[in-house]
């Protein structure tokens, strides 16, 4: 059935829905109540944790939930006054983020997997070119990390989810004001205002949330060498380079929600997610190289660049009486993502070339899903939906100036059709008081066609997804748990790495090569296995070991060569299979839990260690690309109880680690440590003052990469230095 005539039927069921509840007398609501309560009663909560009435705990509804998942909520994720969601992730159960701290751009993954790492917001992938360093902590409603897929969600969660969730309606009037500045050792001072606003006008309410940010801070300040060695030994080419770069811009996010509540579980909600930013990166760098002439002593760069995406969905949720409820949604979303960046090479200080590197990325989509929840009786329940999602993509990109002109295509463009259909069942089933099931099984099909210069690609792919969750709750007051999880995901490819289209690299060399396609490649398959034990304690503490292993097939792999004419190509290639294996604990309580008479002391605490090997790559460390293989978190909190003051810090660590790439090229990161404090003084209930350093002690980022081929061997160093930053936010309601 074609796509189009398909997504027609979702569309008019809303608007019909809709419409028929809009028309509907006042007075019918209470029979429409009545009917809902039998299914309001009887209905599971299911996948979706929709927190209504009294507001339960992130321990209670992880506790309560028999699908695995980690809830952090508004308190935890504003603790340390964090400017960036990346900033709060880093601290969370299983969760690295790449690169230098406190810097954009960093991976994040979880277990050390950021490819197989799925970022969802509200329940859907992020938008291409956005980026979660851009994102404010003050937006978001609670962060749902879940290590094993869900039916109801894209099954691409090989390492597992994390669904970042922005604010949703409140319960009463209220008006939050942030007002909030900070400062990189010394640099300029960096401001920012939130502001969330939400109240009920009758069965109307509504939710306004914003956020204002300014920065123009010292963005990378880098040293780099990188050598040539011939099949003797004997160097042949050194050249190092010290560089920096200076960011100035601003951003501006809108979160506004509207909810109409027509009676007891039945709604219209009407949410958008609008981000705008625009900066300008200027940066310098200088080339020395002792051995022969160099290409350029020094060069100047500058890159404007603007983001703009808007995102817009429609959600209806109907009760159905005795036949459970319905819900149906219908989005839309559109990107913008544009750079201009020019470089100037000079030589004795006159300009020796000059280069022009333009590129807009425009994207468009839109999606619908539905589902209906049935209850079948005695804690037993049903789901069954769809999902479908379309984006176009066109990228654009036009290289002038460019010493080696001849050989660069000066336009290049590419257009892209994405078709994802999923239908998938759920069943969550309290079988006894001690035991509960999760099952779901979901296909996915995948469906691309792009081109790009004189290359095509029409590729399909199709996933069958199979899970299935257990909790045993050992005692009736569910303090400990045993649960169980067997789970079916795979990563697909990216449609660039399967375009069969040769991308051209200014300065070929092992460092920078050429970058082509592989339309034979084929997406990776893993079965998953999850065992935890949980332990929760008297008030909001609890413990929990985690252990997992994943078997991937098809592992995807870049793979360098020297082609014939000379040019270095990196192209992706399927391996053959991957394993990887951990265990993660879980630590945080009240003293007072353990010990009688104890000060007011709150203590958190994560580790993971993590285990991977991919077959067809010599060892050691023939690892999963970027994966550490340990991460710790500790995390201390102080309430004074002479003042209205808390206190606290978290230090996080990851040690250095290497990574056998392929047999020819290995990798080695240097040791992460991040220190982080705070301090809050509550002046009331409606004002508190919250003072925070965040990388105190700023060790700087290292990085090396090594290659062999040919008997040539060629290597790389990098140093990057990291910053201190403070920050003053003064927290408002009214």
């Amino acid at each position: 059935m074609p796509a189009s005539r398909f997504s027609r039927l979702p569309l008019s069921l809303l608007c019909a829905s809709a419409l028929h509840s809009w028309a509907a007398d006042a007075p019918a609501a209470p029979a429409s109540d009545a009917q809902a309560k039998p299914a309001e009663t009887t209905t599971q909560q299911t996948e979706q944790i929709s927190v209504t009435g009294r507001q339960l705990s992130d321990n209670k509804l992880r506790q309560q939930s028999t699908a695995s998942r980690i809830i952090v909520g508004k308190e935890e994720i504003a603790r340390f006054g964090d400017s960036s969601v990346a900033d709060v992730l880093k601290r969370l159960p299983g969760v690295t983020v790449g690169g230098p701290p406190g810097r954009r751009g960093g991976q994040i993954s979880m277990r050390g997997m950021a490819s197989y790492t799925q970022i969802l917001i509200n329940g859907e992938p992020m938008a291409r070119g956005f980026s979660l360093d851009s994102l404010s902590p003050e937006l978001i409603e609670r962060i749902e990390i879940m290590r094993s897929p869900l039916a109801e969600h894209s099954a691409q969660a090989v390492a597992g989810t994390i669904n970042i969730v922005l604010r949703e309606d409140a319960r009463k009037r209220t008006t939050d004001v942030s007002l909030s500045a900070s400062q990189t050792d010394g640099h300029k001072l960096q401001p920012r205002i939130g502001l969330q606003h939400s109240d009920k006008a009758g069965q109307l309410s509504y939710t306004l949330s914003g956020n204002l940010q300014r920065y123009d801070q010292q963005e990378s300040e880098t040293r780099s060498v990188q050598r040539q060695y011939d099949s003797t030994g004997a160097l042949t080419s050194e050249q190092w380079r010290a560089s920096e770069r200076q960011s100035r811009g601003y951003s501006l996010h809108l979160a506004p929600r509207l909810g109409w509540r027509y009676g007891e579980g039945d709604t219209l909600n009407l949410q958008m997610f609008a981000m705008h930013s625009q900066d300008v990166d200027t940066g310098e760098t200088t080339l020395t190289q002792p051995l022969g002439v160099a290409p350029y002593d020094t060069a100047q760069a500058r890159s404007d660049n603007r983001f703009d995406m808007v995102r817009l969905n429609l959600n209806r949720q109907m009760p159905l009486g005795e036949l459970g409820k319905l819900t149906l949604r219908l989005g839309g979303d559109y990107n913008r993502n544009s750079s201009e960046e020019t470089r100037i090479e000079s030589q004795l200080g006159q300009p020796d070339a000059r280069n022009l590197d333009h590129t807009l990325n425009r994207e468009a989509g839109l999606s619908s899903s539905g589902k209906w929840s049935l209850p079948l009786g005695n804690g037993h329940s049903l789901d069954l939906g769809y999902d479908i999602d379309q984006k176009r993509r066109r990228e654009e990109r036009v290289q002038i100036g460019f010493s080696d002109s001849s050989t660069l295509d000066p336009a290049s463009n590419t257009h892209a059709r994405t078709l994802r259909t999923a239908f998938y069942a759920q069943d969550e089933w309290d079988i006894a008081p001690q035991w509960a099931l999760y099952g779901g099984l979901r296909w996915e099909q995948i469906s691309q066609r792009s081109e790009g210069g004189t290359a095509s690609l029409d590729s399909r792919s199709a996933v069958w997804s199979p899970t299935l969750q257990g909790v045993w709750r050992l005692d009736e007051g569910k303090k400990d748990q045993l649960r169980l999880g067997l789970s079916r995901t795979y990563r697909a490819p990216r449609p660039a790495d399967l375009l069969d289209r040769v991308v051209l690299a200014e300065n070929n060399d092992e460092f920078s090569p050429d970058v082509r396609g592989n339309p034979a490649l084929k997406p990776e398959l893993s079965w998953g296995l999850e065992m935890a034990y949980e332990r929760y304690l008297s008030q909001s503490g609890m413990l929990s070991a985690n252990l997992f292993a994943r078997q991937i097939e098809d592992v995807i792999r870049r793979v360098k060569r020297l082609g014939a004419d000379g040019r270095w190509l990196s192209q992706p290639i399927n391996l053959d299979s991957a394993r990887a294996y951990g265990v993660e604990l879980e630590a945080k309580f009240q003293l007072a839990e353990l010990m009688d008479d104890a000060p007011p002391l709150d203590f958190r605490a994560n580790v993971g260690r993590y285990w991977s090997e991919v077959s067809g790559v010599p060892g050691p460390d023939n690892r999963l690309d970027g994966q550490a293989e340990l991460s710790l978190n500790l995390g201390v909190d102080y309430r004074l109880r002479a003042l209205p003051l808390t206190v606290g810090g978290n230090v996080n660590w990851v040690p250095e680690y290497a990574v056998q790439s392929t047999a020819e090229e290995r990798k080695q990161t240097g040791r992460k440590r991040v220190i982080d404090l705070y301090a809050l003084w509550r002046f009331s209930p409606d004002a508190r003052l919250r003072v925070s350093a965040g990388n105190l002690g700023h060790l700087d980022s290292y990085s090396a990469s090594e290659s062999r081929y040919n008997g040539r061997v060629s290597s790389s160093e990098s140093w990057q230095r990291s910053w201190t930053s403070w920050t003053a936010t003064l927290e408002l309601k009214y």
